[in-house]
Parts: structure tokens; C-alpha cells; sequence
């Protein structure tokens, strides 16, 4: 495991810390789902596609990936394309079924190629902002993307 990947999953290991001590001994599914996208962008951001291809769910698709392995190559190529690889993240909304054994998730994501902090920032930029909608399922105790579908969006639309 490299230094990198082995500070993703240290800074993870913290997140989840951190809202467990503030929420009582047990994350809520929310908090659950919201540490996965984190996670998430923090492994896109170390260049580790591997780790990244983790939170997808073995029945992974969307609008052009069949599945995990094509998603993973996509990923692979963007990640070798743009070493510096900054995401700005928003997670807008988290819905849950009733049964609270799916949700769908609104998050908006912008890939630059230095850290920006702000909306405000963002828009000064000029990155690219998309609109993902995620559809995420527990499985085995743990949320996995099941499948996305995005759209790219003006950031003075957040």
C-alpha cells in the first residue's frame, strides 16, 4: 500500500471518527453515504482508481460504463491524464427509500487542477461542474454505488 493511499484511508478512518463522536456511537446512513462520496473524492484526488473502484458495487453501470472494470479504465485514463487532480465536491441531497436499504444521492462535482475551497472560487476558475445523481444500495453493512448519471451544469447554478 502506498503513502498516499495509506493517508486516504487514515484521513477516511478520521472523517468516520469524527462524526461517530459527535452522532452517539452509531453513524446514521446519511452520515454512512456522505463519508463514502468524501472518500471517495479523496481517493480520486490520491490517484488511487483501485480504492476509488471500491465504493462502486459490483453491479455498477451508467450512461456509458457496463460495468465496474469499464468505469475503471475510465477513471485510470483521467487519472493519468491530470496528475494534479483537485475535486471540489457538494453533496446536496441524500434520499433514502423507506425500507432504508437504497438511497439517491445529488452531488455536484468539479475537476480542477488546483484546490479550490469555494463556490466562489469555483466560479472564478472556471472548472467544470457536473451534476451526478447516484443511486447507492447497503450491501453487506456497507453503501456501494450502484449507478450514476450526470450532467454538466453552470457553477452559478448551485
Amino acid at each position: 500500500m502506498g503513502c498516499v493511499e495509506s493517508l486516504s484511508r487514515a484521513s477516511l478512518l478520521l472523517v468516520c471518527l469524527t462524526l461517530a463522536a459527535c452522532s452517539g456511537d452509531q453513524l446514521s446512513a446519511e452520515d454512512r453515504v456522505r463519508a463514502l462520496i468524501d472518500a471517495m473524492e479523496q481517493s480520486v484526488e490520491a490517484g488511487s482508481v483501485r480504492e476509488a473502484i471500491s465504493f462502486l458495487h459490483a453491479d455498477y453501470t451508467d450512461p456509458r460504463h457496463t460495468g465496474r472494470q469499464a468505469a475503471s479504465r475510465t477513471l485510470f485514463g483521467i487519472t493519468q491524464r491530470h496528475r494534479g487532480i483537485h475535486l471540489f465536491t457538494l453533496t446536496k441531497t441524500v434520499e433514502f427509500t423507506p425500507q432504508q436499504d437504497s438511497a439517491t444521492a445529488v452531488v455536484f462535482v468539479a475537476m480542477t487542477g488546483i484546490p479550490v475551497e469555494s463556490v466562489e472560487a469555483l466560479i472564478s476558475v472556471k472548472a467544470d461542474l457536473y451534476r451526478f445523481e447516484l443511486v447507492l444500495v447497503e450491501d453487506g453493512g456497507e453503501w456501494r454505488i450502484l449507478s450514476s448519471r450526470w450532467q454538466r451544469v453552470d457553477p452559478r447554478d448551485l
